[in-house]
């Protein structure tokens, strides 16, 4: 059994926008509490977290790290999480299993847009939740300021927790707001504030419960374990979201900050059972207990360099022991546990059980992965998915020698295996292999990774558009295909009509022969040919849709007559049918939502303007302009780029398919010109 009771036991993610210092924090965290014996520096490229070659390299976090201390006798296990948008998955995977989320913010740039999705996150997963306000040893930091901002966009509920001593580059530490303190204790500087704010915090308390109201009311007071009572619920349940302070480069507000994760963070006992869901699909709520049967949810997978695969898990019910399987019930399969680790950072220690509340690795399970549940066999349940975002990013990718080929892509697949939002697939239509993830960024940082871990070297470019192509008018063509060259000869002659469809409704083919002009043996190969000629193009070499092909009439030789003279006929007759109608091209249209402060409005609406957008709505929300666009997949191939150009990386936005339109007169020469010139380049 794992030597920590489930009550001694906190989990929880540091989030929050690039750069606010997450990584660093978590380093004085260590340190503090007599984890390591040094602090690491980014700068230096050895911190407990950011190990990876591309990390150090770029000196930010990439990839969730996983680390643990001990402080007050109690367990807690912090996962440290990207800040980049681009990386999202690591955050969204590890927020679906944790109890409580920590939210950076920095002193002096305040609430950014990193921020709000962080909170909105927290929102979605309605999880106990807290804000530290750091860097405030920073000249124009105010930390008073951002609490302001923090109440005006996510509500009254935040509440300091912990308040500075000094400011900027006079800071000193931070005094703890949820304590009761001796005022002759407190440095002069800080006693008016703190009476004030201890007092909104017990008020913070007492609106937690009736009971604790009603005395409140009455006495004016609550004990110190009535207010720590309240204070737990109101976290746990959201009501009360606290504020701290500090700066973690100066080592100020550290104590205050491990003080408060065992005082008034939850642990899996303070907060409702998780719920999964059995066989039958009921619902089957997961007490935290260590000797019931066994829960845990699988968050993260990757490959460590010396051991292979490690498969990340929180245990929700149960216990997980060492050398002992357990049932994998999204893929049906037994696993078998060797070795058990708790990780720090790379550093793995290996453990006899991970208990409820606990976060784990396991090396070289064969068939887990992100998002599955692991369970006793007589009780199969499963957590519902977690739901990852869509890749919003796309490059085509073509390695840079033969002697990659082959390995390419299964190193490719090998990086699909590690981090859901990342996509390879081969489009049919462009002939491409394609790459698809969050941002150029995203995708920039797995080439290199592809050269770094897989020694594969290969290059991207931006991926062609799928245009379809259309017609736009009725036709009828004959075409009899002849040939005699001694022996048996081929004929077939087919008389057909093409005519538009709906947009979207595909390709039809109908049968209209009558008397048995042609045989029915015959008619298949007609429709074969005439798809080919479609799949062909007939304008630029794009496929052409929505469309259908009737055949009415024909002639067959009784001996020379073939399926293979029948699907030539069809495919002829198409292309001379189709150069007798008007053609157009088609295009994809995406539906984008873009999330932008409000300075930008102008700057957004004139860009989808320059690039053939049509706004669809805008909305004011407490985060932001929300702007609706339909626009063509072909005009944001860049807009990652373009939005964080923009806003300084304060947009964020999501864009999906919708439909087909037509491509305008002025551009569709300009892209035949580019296929013609595409296809001669691909003949040489």
């Amino acid at each position: 059994m794992s030597k920590f009771d489930v009550k001694d036991v906190r989990n929880m993610g540091l989030v929050g926008h690039g750069g606010t210092g997450k990584t660093t924090l978590v380093e004085h965290i260590l340190s503090k509490s007599g984890k390591t014996s040094r602090v690491g520096a980014i700068a230096a490229g050895n911190t407990v977290g950011d190990y990876l070659q591309e990390e150090i390299a770029r000196k930010f976090t990439i990839s969730l790290k996983l680390m643990h201390t001990d402080w007050k006798k109690t367990r807690i296990y912090i996962v440290d999480n990207p800040g980049y948008a681009d990386f999202i998955a690591e955050m969204v995977a590890s927020l679906s299993v944790l109890d409580s989320a920590i939210i950076l913010v920095d002193g002096l740039a305040g609430i950014e847009v990193g921020t709000i999705n962080c909170w909105r996150r927290c929102e979605k997963n309605h999880m106990a939740r807290a804000f530290f306000v750091n860097k405030l040893d920073k000249e124009h930091s105010d930390f008073f300021k951002v609490v302001d901002s923090l109440q005006q966009s996510f509500g009254p509920s935040c509440i300091p927790f912990t308040i500075p001593v000094g400011k900027e580059t006079g800071l000193k530490g931070a005094v703890s707001l949820w304590r009761a303190s001796d005022e002759s204790q407190l440095p002069a500087e800080v006693r008016d504030t703190f009476a004030e704010y201890r007092e909104k915090l017990v008020e913070a308390a007492a609106e937690t419960d009736d009971k604790l109201t009603e005395k409140y009311l009455e006495e004016g007071a609550l004990s110190e374990e009535e207010m720590a009572t309240g204070l737990r619920q109101g976290i746990a349940t959201g009501h009360i979201v606290p504020i701290l302070c500090g700066a973690g480069e100066k080592d100020a507000g550290i104590q205050e900050l491990l003080d408060f994760m065992v005082d008034c963070l939850p642990s899996p006992l303070d907060l409702p059972p998780r719920v999964a869901k059995d066989k039958k699909g009921e619902k089957v709520e997961l007490k935290a207990d260590a000797s019931v049967p066994l829960a845990a949810h699988v968050f993260k997978t990757m490959t460590d360099p010396y051991i292979g695969q490690l498969t990340y898990f929180r245990v929700l019910s149960g216990t997980v022991k060492a050398d002992v399987g357990f049932y994998n019930a999204n893929k049906g399969v037994h696993e078998r546990i060797g070795n058990l680790l708790v990780m720090q950072g790379k550093e793995q220690t290996s453990v006899d059980s991970v208990g409820p509340g606990e976060i784990g690795a396991v090396p070289k399970l064969k068939a887990t992965s992100a998002g599955d549940t692991l369970c006793d066999e007589n009780r199969s349940i499963m957590f519902d998915s977690i739901d990852f975002p869509e890749p919003m990013v796309r490059f085509s990718v073509k390695p840079l020698s033969r002697a990659d080929e082959d390995r390419i892509m299964q190193a490719l697949n090998r990086i699909v295996d590690e981090d859901p939002t990342f996509r390879v697939y081969r489009n049919t239509e462009t002939k491409e292999e394609i790459i698809a993830g969050m941002g150029d960024l995203h995708l920039n940082v797995i080439m290199e990774r592809l050269k770094n871990k897989f020694n594969v070297s290969a290059e991207t470019a931006l991926p062609k558009i799928s245009y379809k192509e259309a017609i736009k008018g009725k036709a009828s063509a004959r075409y009899r295909h002849k040939k005699q060259t001694g022996g048996r000869g081929q004929f077939g002659e087919v008389e057909l009509e093409i005519s538009p469809k709906g947009r979207g409704e595909g390709f039809e083919f109908e049968d209209d022969i009558s008397q048995g002009v042609i045989s029915k043996n015959f008619i298949p190969a007609v429709e074969r040919g005439a798809v080919e000629a479609l799949d062909r193009g007939i304008l630029a070499g794009f496929p052409v849709v929505d469309i259908k092909v009737r055949l009415y009439d024909g002639m067959m030789h009784t001996v020379d007559s073939s399926e293979m003279a029948f699907k030539i006929a069809g495919s002829m007759a198409v292309q001379k049918a189709a150069a007798e109608v008007q053609m157009c091209l088609l295009e994809p249209v995406m539906e984008a939502e873009v999330l932008v402060p409000e300075e930008f409005m102008g700057d957004i609406t004139g860009i989808f303007n320059s690039k053939r957008g049509r706004i669809l709505g805008m909305e004011s929300t407490p985060h932001g302009q929300l702007i609706r666009v339909a626009v063509p997949e072909a005009e944001m191939l860049n807009y990652s780029t373009e939005l964080r150009s923009i806003t300084g990386g304060r947009g964020t936005f999501t864009m999906k398919f919708s439909r087909y339109e037509e491509v305008p007169a002025h551009i569709v020469q300009k892209i035949i010109e580019q296929a013609k010139k595409a296809k001669e380049e691909g003949e040489k």
